[in-house]
């Protein structure tokens, strides 16, 4: 059975690097969520997507859209930050 990190868990650390880093590219954020997940990933969790990239990072940016849709974070002319005024 495949044992991976899922999605929702990448929100708190998500949250954590915004908050560490303020503005920050989506490569910076993803270095940042890597230091402090990649002990507690599993191995299904560096497979290699058809994408070309490992799953932990499609699943961690994946939650980051799903954030930046729904508000919580902002992203503009390429920089991501916490949202003030989330949307609810």
């Amino acid at each position: 059975m495949e044992k991976r990190t899922a999605k929702p868990d990448y929100i708190k650390p998500i949250i954590d690097a915004l908050t560490k880093l303020g503005t920050t590219t989506e490569e910076e954020l993803l270095k940042e969520i890597y230091q402090t997940i990649h002990d507690k990933l599993y191995t299904d969790d560096y497979v290699v997507l058809p994408n070309g990239e490992p799953r932990w990072r499609n699943q961690a940016q994946n939650m980051l859209d799903g954030l930046i849709e729904t508000g919580a974070v902002s992203k503009e002319k390429g920089l991501l930050k916490l949202s003030e005024n989330p949307r609810p």
